[in-house]
C-alpha cells in the first residue's frame, strides 16, 4: 500500500505534462509561466527530503549551497542578472540532485506504466490540436522554417522527451503483450513523426529501432522465421510508405530549403565547417565560438565563476548543453557540477535498457541541446532511477512476506 508521500510524488510527475503544456502556452503569449516555479518548489521539497533522510548527501548538499550563495555573489558583483544566474543553477544542478532523490526513493507508484501514461498523455497534448488545426509553427518564431509545435514551445526539447518516454512505453506494452493498446500507441507515434520533424527525432527513431531488434532479437527471431512471408511483406510496405511520407514532412522540406539557400549541390559542398554548422548544427558552432571568445576576453575571476547566463544570452545560448553549463558557470562550477554529477549516478547502477536510454540522451546532449539543463526532460531522466529500483521494492516485498510465513 502506497503512502501519502508517494501519491503525492506519483501524481505530482503525473501532472507534468499539463504543468510544461501550460508553461508553453504561458511563454507563447508572454504570460508569466509558473512551471519554473513548481519545479523549483520541487527541489527545494527533494533537497529537504535529502537532508533529513540521506545523512551522507549532507555534506556535499552543504558544498552546493555554499557554492551557490558564492556564486550568486560574484554574480551580483560582475551585474549579472541575479534572476536569471539563480534560474541556470536551478536549471544545472537540477538533475543530479534529483537522481540522488529518485535512486534512494522506493515508491511502487513509480513504474513503467507510469511513464507509459505520460507518453500517451504528451503524444495526444501534441497530435489532437494538429487535426484541429489548432496550436502554434515555428515559422512564428524563425520565418525561414517550418515545424509543428502544438501548444508547446521549444522543439527539441519536446523532441527529447519523446525519445526518452516512448521507448520506455513500448518495452511496457511488448512486455506485459499488451497489443490492444499497443497498435494505437504505434499509430500516434507515427503520427508524431510525421509531425515533429526534426534531425534528432528521426535519427534518434532510427538508433531505438535498432536498439530494440536487438534488445529483444532473442524474441523477436522464431516469431519472424514463422511469419516470413508477412515479416518480409511488411517490411517492404513500410519502406513503400517511408518512401512516399518522407518527401512530404517538414524535415525533408527544411533540409532541402537549407541545402539550397547555402548552395550544397554535393556531399563534397557539406563536408565544410561552415556547412556542417549551418544545417546540422543550425549555427551552433557559431555561436560556440563568439562565446568563447567572450570568455577569452573576460576577466580572471569570469573564468573561475563563468561570464554568467546573463552575458551568453546576450549573444545566445549555444544548446549544446556542455558548453552552456561551462561558460555560464566557469572553471569552479564546471569542477564541482563534474564532482556532484559522478557523486549522482554512483548512486546506483541501471540495468541495460535504462542505462542506454540514459547515455543516448546524454549524447544527444552534445548536438542539440536541451537535455541536462531541461527541467522538462532531466525531470524524466532522473525518474529512470525511481523505476529501476521497482524490482528490489519487489524482490523486498517478497522477502518481507517470506519471513512472515516462516
Amino acid at each position: 500500500m502506497a503512502t501519502k508521500k508517494e501519491k503525492i510524488l506519483y501524481i505530482f510527475i503525473l501532472c507534468m505534462p499539463i504543468i510544461d503544456l501550460f508553461s508553453s502556452i504561458a511563454t507563447w503569449n508572454n504570460w508569466p509561466s509558473i512551471g519554473l516555479v513548481l519545479k523549483g518548489l520541487f527541489l527545494l521539497f527533494v533537497i529537504f527530503y535529502l537532508v533529513k533522510n540521506q545523512k551522507k548527501s549532507r555534506p556535499i548538499l552543504l558544498l552546493l549551497f555554499l557554492y551557490g550563495m558564492v556564486s550568486l555573489g560574484f554574480s551580483y558583483y560582475l551585474h549579472n542578472s541575479i534572476y536569471q544566474e539563480l534560474t541556470n543553477l536551478i536549471k544545472i544542478f537540477y538533475l543530479p540532485t534529483l537522481i540522488i532523490f529518485f535512486a534512494s526513493t522506493k515508491n511502487q507508484l513509480i513504474n513503467e506504466k507510469l511513464i507509459t501514461t505520460l507518453a500517451v498523455t504528451y503524444l495526444l497534448f501534441y497530435t489532437v490540436p494538429y487535426f484541429f488545426n489548432l496550436g502554434h509553427n515555428i515559422n512564428e518564431i524563425y520565418p525561414n522554417k517550418n515545424l509543428y509545435l502544438s501548444y508547446f514551445y521549444i522543439g527539441n526539447e519536446l523532441a527529447n522527451v519523446f525519445i526518452l518516454l516512448i521507448p520506455i512505453a513500448l518495452k511496457y506494452l511488448i512486455e506485459n503483450k499488451k497489443i490492444k493498446l499497443l497498435i494505437p500507441f504505434i499509430l500516434l507515434t507515427i503520427t508524431m513523426l510525421i509531425l515533429l520533424s526534426t534531425k534528432a527525432m528521426y535519427i534518434s527513431a532510427i538508433i531505438i529501432a535498432i536498439f530494440f531488434v536487438i534488445y529483444y532479437c532473442k524474441q523477436i527471431k522464431p516469431c519472424l522465421q514463422k511469419h516470413l512471408k508477412i515479416t518480409i511483406l511488411s517490411l517492404i510496405a513500410i519502406t513503400i510508405s517511408i518512401v512516399l511520407i518522407l518527401p512530404q514532412t517538414s524535415f525533408f522540406k527544411n533540409i532541402k530549403t537549407s541545402l539550397e539557400f547555402y548552395q550544397v549541390d554535393s556531399l563534397t559542398d557539406l563536408i565544410t565547417f561552415e556547412n556542417i554548422d549551418n544545417i546540422i548544427y543550425s549555427n551552433r558552432l557559431d555561436f560556440l565560438l563568439q562565446i568563447h571568445e567572450k570568455y577569452q576576453e573576460s576577466s580572471w575571476i569570469e573564468k573561475i565563476f563563468g561570464i554568467g547566463r546573463s552575458k551568453i544570452l546576450q549573444i545566445k545560448d549555444i544548446e549544446i548543453d556542455v558548453f552552456d553549463i561551462f561558460y555560464s558557470i566557469g572553471l569552479l562550477g564546471s569542477i564541482i557540477y563534474v564532482g556532484y554529477f559522478i557523486y549522482a549516478i554512483k548512486q546506483k547502477k541501471l540495468q541495460p535498457f535504462y542505462c542506454f536510454m540514459f547515455v543516448f540522451l546524454g549524447i544527444i546532449s552534445l548536438f542539440t541541446g536541451h537535455v541536462l539543463i531541461s527541467p522538462m526532460v532531466s525531470t524524466y531522466l532522473a525518474v529512470i532511477y525511481g523505476i529501476d529500483n521497482r524490482k528490489e521494492f519487489t524482490n523486498e516485498k517478497l522477502d518481507q512476506k517470506s519471513i512472515k510465513k516462516n
